[in-house]
């Protein structure tokens, strides 16, 4: 057998690969294909309502019934974290007996403190994920 016919026989062969024209002539699955699996996906949300230093003797002397005081006041907003980063500031609300918390402003997509006053991002997204 020839070099030339050797190297058209394993042209042919099935090897598992596409070949680059049968990826080129399948698309790409769009974001609207993607949204039903991506709505599923749960991510895990924090509140954070304010912070405070304590000394490690102050820690270590903490037990039930200690009140921890933060460097805010209830008025104060709060932010929403996803992922480690601040997507949203709102205000604690309680519904039904638990607490809850009300979105405000949604932050900006370009700096993490940066607020917007129109939630642009988080609806334009949803929307394409529709």
């Amino acid at each position: 057998m020839s070099d030339q016919e050797t190297s058209t026989e394993t042209a042919g062969a099935d090897t598992g690969q596409p070949d680059a024209t049968t990826a080129a002539a399948r698309p790409a699955p769009s974001l609207s294909q993607a949204a039903p699996l991506l709505m599923g996906v749960k991510l895990p949300i924090r509140v954070l309502l304010g912070r405070t230093q304590l000394c490690l003797r102050d820690v270590a002397q903490l037990a039930n019934g200690a009140v921890v005081e933060l460097d805010c006041s209830p008025d104060d907003p709060v932010e929403i974290i996803v992922n480690d980063r601040v997507i949203a500031h709102g205000e604690v609300v309680v519904v039904s007996g638990n607490y809850g918390v009300r979105i405000t402003k949604i932050a900006s997509r370009h700096t993490d403190s940066e607020i917007e006053s129109a939630p642009a991002d988080l609806v334009g997204l949803s929307q394409k994920l529709r």
